[in-house]
């Protein structure tokens, strides 16, 4: 089954694709953080296909929602857009997709982690381990303490 979280704008098309494919998908809407918790636990894969649009003018930004994931000890899929595949360590914590617009790119990336439950189990503890030892707020505000330590060192204001 395929559960999508979200009210984005491409809601209804996904919907009556799935109405007229009879695809096992359930639209979950937008979830509050304590359920957006859950849903991605409950998931084996969280995918995001991002992709660039309208020229390049839109990009995922870094995907917030990847580390999300990751910290729940779940294997992402992101499409190559932006800072996506900044959020995802490809062959560690899960895969970039190149060409997210390639169903069969798209289709293989899905099928070789849910075929594979011991690399999905190694890649989920691999994101979360990731996730708390390079995203957890406090190395963030260490991070950013030495670097602008280090910039007003140097005299910049």
């Amino acid at each position: 089954m395929l559960a999508i979280a979200g009210a984005g704008r491409d809601r209804e098309r996904l919907s009556r694709l799935a109405t007229d494919l009879d695809a096992p998908v359930v639209f979950m809407g937008r979830l509050d953080d304590d359920d957006l918790v859950r849903f991605h636990q409950a998931g084996d894969v969280f995918a995001m296909l991002c992709r660039d649009r309208w020229a390049g003018l839109e990009q995922e930004g870094f995907g917030i929602v990847f580390l999300e994931a990751a910290a729940c000890g779940v294997p992402q899929i992101a499409g190559r857009s932006g800072g996506s595949h900044e959020a995802v360590e490809h062959g560690a914590t899960g895969l970039v997709v190149e060409h997210p617009d390639d169903p069969a790119e798209v289709a293989t990336a899905l099928a070789s982690l849910l075929d594979d439950a011991d690399r999905r189990t190694a890649w989920g503890v691999a994101a979360r381990e990731r996730a708390v030892r390079e995203f957890d707020y406090d190395h963030l505000a260490r991070t950013l303490d030495d670097g602008l330590a280090a910039l007003f060192a140097r005299g910049v204001r």
